[in-house]
């Protein structure tokens, strides 16, 4: 019986065209024919999903965008887009990313990442979107600079910071990311009137921005102006009733004026959208910390340090909960982890020094005194200076 080795063999000294290679031919065609297929659908889904997204209705445009995300790159950009606007920003980023590295996609990462205190990340990626703008591109320019600006104020390199906001104003001076941020950086450097006039700008050039609704209740709220912050969040869920930073913010709120019942509603719902959203674990470990159930607040703060290892401050209140519980040496641990990651933190360099004084010793007290004192923080100058030490 002949292999098929042998007919093969014979099949080519006929002259006819060897069995592979027309194999291979078929299957290359069948292959365009299937890809030609695939990017048709693709294309199909993503007219659907922008019809849909026009429309307002997001669940069903996700839904069309995902369909198509594998080969379509405007799929992917819409999908990131889409996520941003419903605030997901960690899975929205790695869409964008994914996409035409187009200037809108870089200047809306730029967003994303900043959002996730990503800073270098955002930083990057605003400055290429600052790069690739074109001459029409002035809205994206000005949410790009501002982002950038952003990134320099977390920096505490208020100049930068300053000149890059001051020019995205100038390059678009209806960008209420502009606005924003210019009044972030106000905050920051204590001007809070200046900052609740810039947040009010980007009310007025855009009555519908959940940034200026979210920054104007964080400011209300500093100031112990509870029931205005409460409002004005409440006027910003009626723009947009499932923001996740508003309704965490919301809950903060309510958290400040002791009604603590509210404020565990309006954070649990925010861990329901976003179970990935740090600060309503750190605040729902607050209120178990001023309940005395140290545990459950440690469970809380240990959930935030492992969705974002990079902050500081759920270590620090896992150290100020395991200092309070009487367990010194993991406080400690925790207070030094903070301060490895921001190592401007001088309040938390005084709880270090109380640990060590607790524990009778006295030159990692002192160190850690001086260190808060070159820092400017005002008691631990004084201890400083009664005991003769110069800072």
């Amino acid at each position: 019986m002949a292999t098929w080795e042998n007919n093969f063999a014979k099949s080519n000294k006929r002259g006819a065209a060897p069995l592979w290679e027309r194999m291979k031919k078929k299957l290359s065609i069948l292959g365009c024919l299937l890809a030609a297929g695939l990017c048709a659908l693709a294309q199909g889904s993503l007219e659907k999903g922008l019809s849909a997204d026009a429309k307002g209705l997001n669940e069903l445009a996700e839904k069309y965008y995902r369909e198509a995300v594998d080969t379509n790159a405007q799929a992917r950009l819409r999908l990131g887009l889409l996520l941003e606007r419903k605030e997901h920003f960690k899975e929205a980023s790695q869409w964008l990313a994914k996409s035409d590295s187009s200037t809108l996609a870089m200047t809306h990462l730029a967003v994303c990442l900043a959002e996730q205190y990503r800073w270098p990340e955002a930083r990057r990626a605003a400055e290429i979107a600052i790069e690739s703008a074109g001459s029409h591109d002035s809205l994206l320019r000005a949410s790009a600079m501002a982002t950038l600006a952003l990134t320099y104020c977390t920096d505490e390199n208020y100049t930068n910071a300053l000149s890059w906001a001051h020019k995205a104003q100038r390059e678009d001076p209806k960008s209420a990311r502009a606005h924003n941020v210019v009044g972030i950086i106000s905050f920051y450097k204590g001007n809070e009137n200046e900052a609740i006039q810039s947040f009010k700008k980007a009310l007025q050039v855009d009555p519908k921005n959940i940034d200026a609704y979210f920054n104007l209740g964080t400011v209300y709220c500093y100031r112990n102006r509870y029931e205005l912050a409460i409002s004005t969040l409440k006027n910003g869920l009626k723009v947009e009733r499932n923001s996740i930073k508003l309704i965490y913010c919301l809950g903060w709120a309510y958290l400040l004026k002791g009604e603590k019942e509210h404020a565990i509603e309006c954070l649990e719902t925010v861990i329901r959208y976003d179970s990935s959203y740090v600060n309503a674990y750190n605040r729902l470990g607050d209120i178990h910390y001023g309940n005395a159930d140290y545990n459950q607040a440690i469970a809380c703060y240990r959930k935030a340090s492992q969705i974002a290892p990079t902050l500081s401050e759920p270590y620090r209140l896992m150290g100020r909960t395991y200092a309070e519980k009487g367990e010194f040496g993991k406080a400690l641990r925790n207070y030094q982890k903070a301060v490895e990651i921001n190592k401007k933190d001088a309040e938390t360099y005084c709880k270090i020094a109380e640990l060590y004084a607790k524990q009778k010793q006295p030159k990692r007290e002192q160190a850690n005194y001086k260190r808060a004192a070159k820092l400017g923080h005002a008691e631990a100058q004084k201890w400083c200076t009664q005991r003769g030490i110069a800072y």
